[in-house]
């Protein structure tokens, strides 16, 4: 069924942030055949020049705008995928006036709650939001040991302490991430994201395990978890050297060089079911 779905994919416009994972996603529909046209927010990656039917860039976003030239465009799919800074939602960024106030009318802000009404949006113009982990199978995690070395003993404890930690956090929707060490956690993940929590873990106590879950309840049309190089080598900089990420649910990027950077900074990766 998912390879059918996939299969169907025509005129898709990938909503694309910062990061790896829209490059993932727009290789996927090249090689199915459907490049899709790129609207790109943010400092999107040069890779996705090759890889689709086009690239628009908005230098300042407008959800109004957006969903004209998503319709300009012909397209009646779209996927949200990458990286846009949170704190933008507080006019700290390049959004326009009308898109903060109708963000202002939400009765809650938090990623779950703003990214269900953005889908709510594109939806109420008859657009389909398409679940990008369809396209891009291969990148979610496994379970077990998936790149560098076995965890420790001290490092499973830690493990199971902070995925009973997640399953607290992550249903009030923040938390997707945090380090714990020995029994006690050291930083949980807010608006900053992964790596600049992973930072902050590192300046508070170098050591301990970071683990990544997705909250139960999460719409996997968008914002499934994602781990790639860069959080390993935040890892490394910070002093931490075991990740737990659920299997499943969590999209590891760039595969290749993440088994590299695990072996190569001697770090445990683990896909775990919650």
């Amino acid at each position: 069924m998912m390879e059918g779905r996939c299969a169907s994919l025509t005129k898709t416009a990938l909503l694309a942030g910062e990061g790896l994972l829209p490059v993932a996603i727009a290789q996927s529909l090249a090689l199915r055949g459907t490049p899709p046209t790129v609207i790109a927010l943010g400092n999107t990656n040069p890779l996705l020049e090759s890889l689709a039917e086009r690239v628009l860039p908005v230098p300042r976003i407008s959800m109004d705008g957006i969903l004209r030239l998503i319709e300009r465009e012909g397209c009646k799919q779209v996927i949200l995928a990458g990286a846009v800074p949170k704190r933008w939602i507080f006019g700290g960024g390049p959004v326009d006036p009308e898109t903060l106030a109708w963000i202002r009318t939400l009765p809650s802000r938090d990623d779950h709650a703003l990214l269900g009404s953005i889908v709510a949006l594109f939806q109420s113009r008859g657009l389909e939001v398409v679940p990008y982990r369809l396209l891009i199978p291969e990148a979610l995690a496994p379970e077990g040991t998936i790149a560098g070395r076995e965890p420790t003993e001290e490092e499973r404890e830690e493990i199971l302490y902070g995925i009973g930690i997640a399953r607290r956090l992550v249903p009030l929707s923040f938390g997707q991430s945090l380090v714990v060490r020995a029994g006690a956690v050291v930083a949980v993940e807010a608006m900053e994201g992964t790596d600049e929590m992973i930072a902050r873990a590192g300046r508070i106590f170098p050591g301990g395990t970071v683990v990544k879950m997705m909250r139960p309840d999460q719409d996997e049309r968008f914002d499934v978890p994602t781990v790639g190089p860069q959080t390993l080598e935040c890892m490394a900089q910070a002093g931490l050297a075991c990740l737990a990420v659920e299997a499943g649910r969590t999209v590891i990027l760039d595969r290749e060089r993440f088994g590299q950077l695990a072996k190569e900074h001697s770090i445990s990766v683990t896909g775990f079911l919650p």
